[in-house]
């Protein structure tokens, strides 16, 4: 029997808007950085702490940057960069991820995909995230999420975008995983959300889950999930249904039990909360 422990390529988003968002406005007032990746936090770099956490893993095959070079940040062990601009778009950015993998010969099953703005994650999500992956062979898109009532209890009122279905209310987690084939199919989708997200966020107090509401509504496949939603009687799987009828690939949600799993730096108030979390869990 072979025991081998499946590996995957991890690509980090260490993106920024062509416009500088609040978060950096009000912890970056002098633009000394590149991206928020690059902000000290607890005497490192924002993206070290997650860096480090992935790269403990057992199941990361491969760490890959994708919007830093050699010349803004090196690490005491491996990572690859991925020649791509900082400010490019997510679409844009696993295009350029996927081109450098080919360009290797590898053809992996999925890519799981990495922000570079969540310093409470912690290898124990990042293991469990990845061995539930691996049950999912015939998915081509894996999003974790995390509960709502688990977030609130670390991160009161902290501004997630939370789905509310009958039987789960969730906010996106972390990690994601994504297939070649879906990288290729959903690229114009991925460009097109993202950009309405880019619109809304820039100073929202809360982030929105209105760009994915609003592209899936474009598709009359989807009416019935967006009317059972907003009677709130829509489940978690209605939503994987209609989504991966939106896309056209298989979409699925996997629950992530852990705060910190779930909560990234997008608004100012974020890195006050996470300082004070990180301090409790990871510098004891």
């Amino acid at each position: 029997m072979d025991h081998t422990l499946p590996k995957y390529p991890v690509f980090v988003m260490c993106g920024r808007d062509a416009k500088r968002r609040k978060l950096m406005e009000v912890h970056d007032p002098e633009g000394k950085y590149k991206a928020k990746a690059l902000l000290p936090f607890l005497g490192k770099h924002l993206i070290d702490w997650q860096i480090e956490e992935l790269h403990k893993s057992p199941y990361v095959a491969e760490i890959y940057l994708l919007g830093l070079s050699e010349a803004d940040i090196t690490f005491d062990f491996p990572v690859q960069y991925v020649a791509v601009e900082t400010n490019s778009s997510v679409a844009d950015k696993l295009s350029a991820g996927l081109a450098f993998l080919t360009g290797k010969g590898i053809d992996p099953r999925m890519i799981v995909i990495s922000s570079s703005d969540t310093p409470g994650i912690r290898q124990q999500e990042i293991d469990t995230f990845i061995q539930q992956l691996e049950q999912m062979k015939k998915v081509d898109y894996v999003q974790s999420l995390v509960p709502e009532a688990v977030g609130e209890a670390e991160f009161p009122r902290c501004g997630r975008a939370v789905a509310r279905f009958r039987d789960h209310q969730v906010f996106p987690g972390e990690l994601f995983a994504i297939s070649p084939r879906a990288i290729t199919i959903a690229n114009q989708a991925i460009r097109e959300i993202n950009d309405q997200r880019r619109k809304i966020n820039r100073y929202a107090k809360k982030i929105s889950i209105g760009p994915m509401i609003s592209f899936i509504a474009k598709r009359p496949r989807t009416w019935l999930f967006i009317v059972k939603y907003a009677l709130k009687l829509a489940t978690l799987e209605d939503a994987e249904k209609a989504l991966s009828a939106a896309f056209g690939i298989k979409i699925k949600g996997l629950l992530i039990l852990d705060a910190g799993f779930g909560m990234d730096m997008d608004l100012p108030e974020d890195y006050a909360r996470l300082e004070e979390f990180v301090r409790r869990t990871k510098m004891v």
